[in-house]
C-alpha cells in the first residue's frame, strides 16, 4: 500500500508580530537621537494603555533622569501626552505613510545615534533587495548628526552585524572616476541579537572563571600565609631581584 505523506511546511511570520511602525512624519519634527529612541519605545508599546517612567528607563537602557527629560521635551512638543503616551495626531499610523523597526533592536543597547541611523537606513530601503545607498552628508543631515557621527554609527551598525557595506565608484563624462555612495544592505536582525547574546554568554564564562581563580587564589593564601604575604609585597613594591621580599619571609 502506498503512503500519502504530507508535506511539512514552516509558518510563515506576520511581520505585524515582530515589528512595530513608526510615522514618516516623525522626521519632521528634527529629534534629538534621543528623543527619538524613546519615541520609538511609545510606538513600540502603543498598544499598551500606560508605561511607567521605570519601564521606558528600562526598555531604552537609559538613566531615570535622562528619560524624564527627554520625555518633557516630546511632551511640549505635542508628541507625546501628559501620561507618557502617543498623542492623537501621531497614534493613527495605519493610515499614514510609515516604516517599521524589528522589535529585536531594543534589545542590541544601541546608542542613540546609531540608533537613528539604523532607523533612517530602513526609512529609505529598497523593500524588494533590501539595499540603500545614502551619502554620509544626507545621513548627518536628516537624522541631525554630525558627519563624523554619522560615520562612527554607521561603523557600529556594521560591526553588530545590522548592516553590510560596500563601497561605489562611478566615471564622470570626461571618464575620470570617483567615489560613489555606500551600498548599504539591511541584514536580518535575528542574526545580530544571537551574535549579541554569544558574546554576553561568552563574557559571563569569562567573569565566572576570573571569580574561580580569585577563589583559588584566597584558599592557597589562607593555607600559605607567608607565600601570600611575598606577594603582597611584591606587587606593592619593587624589590631587588637577586633579594626578594626576604625580610619578610624570613618572620
Amino acid at each position: 500500500m502506498r503512503r500519502h505523506t504530507t508535506l511539512i511546511s514552516w509558518p510563515r511570520r506576520d511581520p505585524r508580530h515582530y515589528r512595530f511602525a513608526i510615522p514618516n512624519a516623525v522626521w519632521e519634527y528634527h529629534l534629538r537621537p534621543a528623543e527619538f529612541v524613546i519615541f520609538s519605545y511609545l510606538c513600540y508599546h502603543r498598544s499598551t494603555s500606560k508605561l511607567t517612567l521605570e519601564e521606558i528607563t528600562a526598555g531604552v537602557h537609559m538613566t531615570t533622569n535622562t528619560v524624564k527629560k527627554y520625555l518633557e521635551a516630546l511632551v511640549d512638543r505635542g508628541i507625546v501626552t501628559a501620561e507618557w503616551s502617543l498623542a492623537l495626531d501621531v497614534q493613527c499610523i495605519t493610515s499614514e505613510k510609515f516604516f517599521t523597526l524589528p522589535n529585536e533592536v531594543f534589545l542590541l543597547r544601541l546608542s542613540p545615534s546609531a540608533f537613528v541611523v539604523y532607523a533612517y537606513l530602513l526609512l529609505i530601503e529598497d523593500r524588494q533587495t533590501h539595499t540603500c545607498h545614502p551619502s554620509y552628508n544626507t545621513i548627518a543631515a536628516t537624522t541631525g548628526l554630525a558627519k563624523n557621527t554619522a560615520i562612527k554609527s554607521v561603523s557600529t551598525l556594521l560591526e553588530m552585524g545590522l548592516i553590510a557595506v560596500e563601497s561605489s565608484s562611478y566615471f564622470d563624462k570626461r571618464g575620470m572616476k570617483w567615489k560613489g555612495n555606500n551600498l548599504y544592505t539591511i541584514l536580518p536582525v535575528r542574526a545580530a541579537v544571537d551574535a549579541l547574546h554569544q558574546r554576553q554568554l561568552r563574557q559571563l564564562e569569562l567573569d565566572a572563571e576570573r571569580r574561580r581563580t580569585l577563589q583559588k587564589q584566597k584558599k592557597y593564601n589562607h593555607r600559605h600565609p607567608r607565600a601570600a604575604l611575598c606577594a603582597t609585597a611584591t606587587t606593592q613594591t619593587t624589590p631587588d631581584p637577586s633579594q626578594p621580599c626576604g625580610k619578610l619571609c624570613a618572620r
